[in-house]
Order: C-alpha cells, then structure tokens, then sequence
C-alpha cells in the first residue's frame, strides 16, 4: 500500500528517534524543492491544489466521520461536506479550520493565492508538546508565499 500511495505523489511524513516513537505523523502531496513560483523554477509532475489547505485530509487524520466532526465543531453536516469541497475562505471554512488546529492538526504547504497553486498539500499532528491549549505552532514564511 504505501508504495502505491508514494508512487500516486504521496509524502509520508514523521519525526522517529531510535527507540522511541514516530511523532508528527501525516501526510501531504510531494512538493517541488523550490518556492520559486516564477513559472520557470517549478519542473516535474507535481500535483498541484487550488486550495492551501484540505479538510477533508484533516478528517481523516483524525479518523472521523463528517457527522462527528459537524457535532463536535458545532456545525451542520453540509457545512462541513461544502467546506471539505472547497467553499475555500468562508467563515465556517476558517472555523473548520480553527477547530483542527485545536485539535493539533498542522497543515502543511506553500504556494500563491494569485494564480490558485498550492504544492505540499496535507496534514500533519503537530509536535509532540503543542496540545489544543498550547498557542498555535509558528508557521515559516517566505516574502510572497501564502500559507493557510
């Protein structure tokens, strides 16, 4: 199965240290090596998403159906099922959002609101010591990149 999903453009990600467990567990999309977007720096078969985040990959990280996470999130089920569409920056798409990061879900990725392409798509569980009631992980930033 996972060289099936590797060979689909999936990325397996972890932290692991010799004798204790693998942390940060998620997966996202394969991303170019650059955040050059001049068009001429971004070579291969990427997938690309119109969208910086996926919270459809957020559920299912946390193993979840849309009904549970509708009621734990205080929304309604086609709320839910839009957002995890791409109704991309509505307010209960940014409450959606807020909740799995309370959560300790990381989304991963880069990219440009501009033109609509986002490389490196996916979810991660945050570090080992970020829990719901710590601040939110610092996300990196690189002048003209948007991240979620």
């Amino acid at each position: 199965m996972v060289d099936f999903y590797v060979a689909q453009g999936i990325e397996f990600l972890g932290d692991a240290k010799i004798g204790g467990e693998i942390t940060r567990s998620g997966a996202k999309w394969s991303a170019p090596n650059t955040t050059d977007l001049s068009g001429r720096a971004i070579t291969g078969d990427f997938h690309i998403e119109a969208i910086p985040v996926s919270l459809k990959a957020a559920r299912a990280l946390c193993n979840k159906e849309q009904a549970e996470i509708a009621e734990q999130a205080k929304m309604a089920r086609e709320t839910v099922k839009a957002a995890e569409k791409g109704n991309w920056w509505t307010p209960s798409h940014r409450a959606l959002q807020d909740y799995y990061e309370s959560l300790g879900i990381e989304f991963t990725g880069w990219g440009e609101t501009a033109t609509g392409k986002f490389y490196g798509v996916g979810v991660r569980w945050k570090s080992a010591g970020s829990s719901p009631e710590n601040e939110h992980a610092a996300i990196p930033s690189d002048p003209g990149l948007r991240r979620p």
